[in-house]
């Protein structure tokens, strides 16, 4: 049966289950999400010679890149932990305590007076002896390491005089790219062919194959080097029909008295192995650093096998990249090719989306697809730029876990999509900041708990590379770093997991009710703080109390551990203490402006500064203090805040919009409008800078951050989306809740808050088909989708109580049970 827009929008869909990685057919009338996602391919008609412009592939490790010259095709490789791993740590010996580090702040505001500027800002780059220090502290990080390490590129060259690039196209639902050329021997004969590239979903597997007779004049090796990087010199091989490539990440940094440090157990390596089907003849040109391999005769049939591995995938990966590549090599193309599609097939069946407006749609289903390219449950998380490197591409900031929500974003749809599998990372992430955030609290505040870092590598040093002044000390992070823990519990329910991350969120909280302190008013204030890149340090502290994001975060933070300390009956003694905290915590800063009252991010900021993230947003998200429940002044001044705040751009193009779809007010066009302004050829959307004023001038280039990599942090787009179809983080289900240009829409399987799987479609005008899968047996209650007849709830055939109160549906439910919501018959 075929499965249109329109007979999704008009049925019920409820689900494609997989049990295996095999594709499972779905009851007649069911939705294909596959089958939409193949709906919006990426696709090219001409060459596409840059990295931004080509064609991204990968399973959740591995990434490729594929670009199309006219004379070849390059597979541009990386790896989520192939990675530089050294870090310098020279700094660590005079890292100051907090105590020192504010004497140190107080004597630059007095220098500051004592010039004559007592309203100077980031007295930490203006007052000597501040601005030292601070630079002390940024030492380690101004080194070229650590950072992700491309993994090299292999090209694949034709005469391209005789062989004509016609099509490229990415089907998105299996992760394959075919290549359709056209070959003109000169002589009079022209006919097509096709090339197709892979990456299998469950190995670090490379394919690539023609499906008939290929041009191809030759295939190259070239590993990636940088002489200043002061590496070992990266080892090739030529082999019979192959290559090999093996690079070694010494996890000692070279420093003024060992410039040659020596080997250590923390050490890592990658290996590349690569097999030719047929009698290729292989050559090393050591000069240039590569392999390279002619084939026997022309034309012929390609077929390429590649196999990259690391240190964390194997003891010895180059022999197991060896022996992984000739394995893949005598398997059947077709039946790689099944089995990876099958993978996808799964990963495509957890939830969809249909929606009438294909724009947005193609905005859904693509970013799902890329999150997914980079981001896999066992696998190291991917940082600032995930797998996809090349050159320089991908490392700047060292292409590191930023704290203040570049790390974090990555995350916000993955719960509400249903890909809770995706998080995995993200939490063995957080545990291995443990050391390092609890060492932040002991030694450099002198508080219990943990404070996690500005930023952060997946490398074997506990060392924090970054405790400078004044982004050291946003306070906003660590309650921020662990947020996505509880989210995780509350999504799922699963006490299991809650028991293994609720010392995490406890350490974070510790460390936030030490670090308070209650003022004359009798409420608890932070002071200093440090708005995300905002101010800096200021002179007495002016710019420096009561952050809106830290009291905001806090506040969730709180709720959460006070809330997991019942569900696991632990903690009885430290809840009063938090519940004291988190009642009399100071309130969010707020301020006139040209439009009315609105929140500010500090104290005492003026109104109309141009911000680089929607901070002022952060009771509505992501602290989830303020939404469509919430009183209709508080109400009122959040949606007049997020429609006259002033971003710089460049790092709100989901946070703005999500926040907004959090208050019922986002107008999808304007949506559909920011992203469009900030897409690559590539498909995915980079950072761009929107708005002078800020830190922007006229004389900065706009574009200045579109090619540094493909930025992770869009990718979640897709919970923009989630949020307009289904809110639910309050523990009240609402379906629809943001319509501005919506049109018809209809979804399968989103999770909601209490381990619920909703579906319900929206012919724009009336919500039908509602149904929800309860995982754990919770109560639902569900803002009543629609006004009038009461609603009437059925599971198995049979009538279920539910009560109806405010608007709010509510009924109890049993696991493993689906229910579904209608209209009480008349009578």
């Amino acid at each position: 049966m075929k499965h249109n827009r329109r007979k999704f929008l008009e049925s019920a869909a409820l689900g494609v289950g997989v049990a295996s990685a095999q594709p499972v057919a779905g009851p007649p009338g069911q939705p294909d999400a596959a089958a939409t996602a193949r709906r919006h391919p990426l696709v090219r008609t001409q060459p596409t010679p840059d990295f931004f412009e080509g064609m991204l592939l990968g399973n959740g490790d591995l990434g490729v890149c594929v670009t199309v010259r006219p004379d070849a095709l390059g597979l541009h490789l990386g790896k989520n932990d192939a990675w530089d791993i050294r870090v310098s740590e020279e700094h660590a010996a005079h890292i100051k305590t907090f105590r020192e580090v504010l004497d140190l702040w107080r004597r630059a505001g007095e220098e500051a007076k004592r010039q004559g500027h007592p309203d100077m800002l980031f007295l930490e780059s203006r007052i000597d002896f501040f601005r030292e220090y601070s630079e002390l502290m940024q030492s380690s990080y101004r080194k070229p390491w650590p950072r992700p390490w491309p993994c090299g590129t292999i090209w694949l060259h034709w005469d391209s005089r005789m062989v004509r690039v016609v099509r490229q196209e990415l089907d998105i639902a299996s992760g394959m790219l075919t290549l359709r050329l056209e070959h003109d021997d000169l002589r009079g004969k022209a006919r097509p062919f096709a090339i197709t590239c892979f990456v299998s979903r469950e190995a670090n597997h490379v394919s690539v194959s023609s499906d008939s007779p290929a041009p191809v004049v030759s295939c190259a090796y070239q590993p990636h080097w940088e002489q200043e990087a002061l590496l070992p010199e990266p080892r090739i091989q030529s082999l019979e029909g192959g290559f090999s490539g093996f690079q070694e990440f010494p996890a000692t940094a070279p420093a003024a008295g060992q410039p040659h440090p020596p080997r250590s157990k923390e050490d890592r390596s990658m290996a590349i192995h690569g097999v030719l089907a047929g009698r290729w003849q292989a050559e090393t040109d050591s000069a240039r650093r590569r392999v390279l391999l002619r084939p026997p005769a022309l034309p012929h049939p390609l077929r390429l096998d590649v196999t990259l591995l690391t240190s964390r995938d194997t003891a010895d990966p180059a022999a197991q990249a060896g022996r992984e590549s000739a394995r893949f090599a005598s398997a059947s193309i077709a039946e790689l090719r099944r089995e990876s599609s099958a993978h996808w097939a799964k990963f495509w069946s957890a939830s969809a989306v249909e929606l009438g407006d294909t724009e947005l749609e193609r905005i859904w289903y693509q970013n799902q697809y890329f999150l997914a390219c980079c981001l896999k449950e066992g696998k190291i998380a991917p940082g600032l730029f995930g797998n996809w490197s090349s050159g320089k591409i991908g490392t700047a900031w060292h292409g590191d876990y930023h704290m203040n929500y570049n790390t974090q974003q990555v995350w916000w749809g993955v719960f509400s999509s249903n890909h809770v599998e995706q998080h995995e990372p993200y939490t063995r992430l957080v545990e291995a900041l443990m050391p390092m955030a609890e060492w932040n609290a002991r030694v450099q505040f002198g508080l219990p708990g943990a404070y996690f870092p500005h930023s952060a590598y997946p490398v074997p040093s506990k060392v924090n590379p970054y405790p400078a002044p004044p982004w050291g000390y946003e306070i906003c992070e660590t309650p921020w770093t662990v947020q996505s823990l509880w989210w995780q519990y509350k999504y799922t329910l699963d006490e299991e997991y809650l028991r293994r991350v609720y010392p995490l969120l406890r350490a974070a909280a510790e460390f936030l009710v030490a670090f308070v302190s209650k003022g004359e008013d009798g409420k608890y204030h932070i002071i200093p703080t440090v708005s995300p890149e905002n101010w800096g340090a200021t002179v007495d502290f002016r710019l420096n109390r009561d952050c809106i994001i830290d009291l905001a975060l806090t506040e969730f933070l709180l709720d959460a551990v006070d809330e997991g300390s019942r569900v696991l009956r632990l903690d009885a003694d430290r809840r009063e203490k938090w519940r004291e905290v988190r009642r009399n915590l100071a309130p969010y800063p707020t301020g006139e402006g040209p439009y009315g009252r609105v929140w500010l991010d500090v104290r005492d900021a003026p109104a109309e500064y141009v911000y680089n993230v929607p901070v002022t947003l952060a009771p509505v998200f992501p602290a989830e203090q303020v939404g469509l429940a919430s009183k209709a002044e508080l109400l009122e001044l959040a949606r007049r805040t997020a429609k006259t705040v002033r971003l710089e751009g460049g790092n709100d193009l989901v946070w703005q919009p999500l926040a907004r779809a959090r208050l019922g007010m986002l107008d999808l066009e304007w949506f559909k409008r920011e992203v469009r302004y900030c897409l690559t050829p590539l498909g995915t959307a980079n950072d761009r800078v929107r708005q002078i004023d800020g830190r922007y001038s006229d004389a900065t280039n706009f574009d200045f951050m579109m090619r540094m990599g493909v930025w992770t942090e869009n990718l979640s787009l897709p919970a923009v989306i989630n949020e307009c179809l289904l809110q639910s983080y309050d523990g009240v289900i609402r379906l629809f809740p943001n319509r501005r240009n919506l049109g018809a829409a209809a979804f399968r399987d989103l999770r909601a808050a209490g381990a619920f799987l909703v579906s319900a479609r929206f012919d724009g005008k009336r919500i039908s088909g509602v149904r929800v899968k309860s995982e754990k047996g919770a109560p639902v209650r569900m803002a009543k989708p629609w006004e009038g007849a009461r609603a009437r709830v059925v599971s198995k055939g049979a009538q279920v109580d539910a009560v109806e109160s405010g608007g709010v549906i509510e009924f109890a439910t049993r696991a493993g049970e689906t229910y579904e919501i209608g209209t009480a018959p008349a009578g």
